[in-house]
């Protein structure tokens, strides 16, 4: 019986701990919570798993997280905050002075992160599983993703590219129409219709300047 409580199968479920300051180690969990969403999917997704991950005690992330919704609602703000990092980097790479270039990159960098990474986007858009309402840094992390659309749009309306004052019935247009597409390339409903043999770089481009049209000609 010694030797089987002393296997090296049953020693290798405790990983060793990492010496991780305070900050540090809930930075690590969450982290290890997005590896293991884009390898596992939700499902595989828990408190003892994170730690596994990050090579920590399993009771390490309770000093973080109360329970498995609120290591959701802190991996879903991580997702939130790296669609801001690729729509800043798209908009960054806008041609100089284009306003309306730059809300085209604020469109392009939703898209590609929504095909980059469908597991962290679908977590991203499902409520009943982060409840955002109960945790605040969820619900700034998502304020943040859309307010760099709110600020394009106001530029834009600054510049007169784009008609009217208020920036946020046409930004809530324009995220309809890229939202609803990410949603379409994430759930892989393009690939069961003839929609699926177009090349989804062609489809964004398409759907960004639609919304952009849109824009400009309901909102005279």
């Amino acid at each position: 019986m010694a030797s089987r409580f002393f296997s090296g199968d049953l020693m290798s479920e405790t990983p060793p701990s990492r010496d991780y300051h305070h900050g540090d180690l809930r930075r690590a969990l969450v982290a290890a919570g997005l590896e293991i969403l884009e390898r596992d999917g939700v499902e595989g997704l828990s408190l003892r798993a994170v730690a596994r991950q990050a090579q920590v005690s399993h009771n390490a992330p309770y000093h973080h997280f109360a329970d498995k919704a609120e290591l959701l609602a802190a991996v879903a703000a991580a997702g939130f905050d790296a669609l801001s990092e690729s729509i800043a980097h798209q908009v960054a790479a806008a041609p100089a002075g284009s306003l309306l270039d730059g809300l085209r990159g604020v469109g392009r960098g939703y898209l590609q992160f929504a095909a980059a990474r469908p597991a962290v986007f679908r977590l991203m858009f499902r409520p009943e599983l982060t409840r955002p309402a109960e945790h605040p840094l969820l619900k700034e992390a998502e304020a943040r993703a859309f307010g760099l659309l709110v600020s394009q749009v106001a530029g834009c309306q600054q510049s007169g590219d784009l008609p009217g004052a208020d920036p946020l019935p046409p930004a809530a247009m324009c995220w309809s129409m890229v939202h609803g597409l990410a949603v379409l390339r994430v759930e892989q409903v393009l690939d069961e219709t003839p929609l699926g043999d177009l090349p989804f770089e062609q489809l964004a481009a398409m759907a960004v300047e639609a919304a952009i049209r849109g824009v400009r000609g309901s909102m005279h």
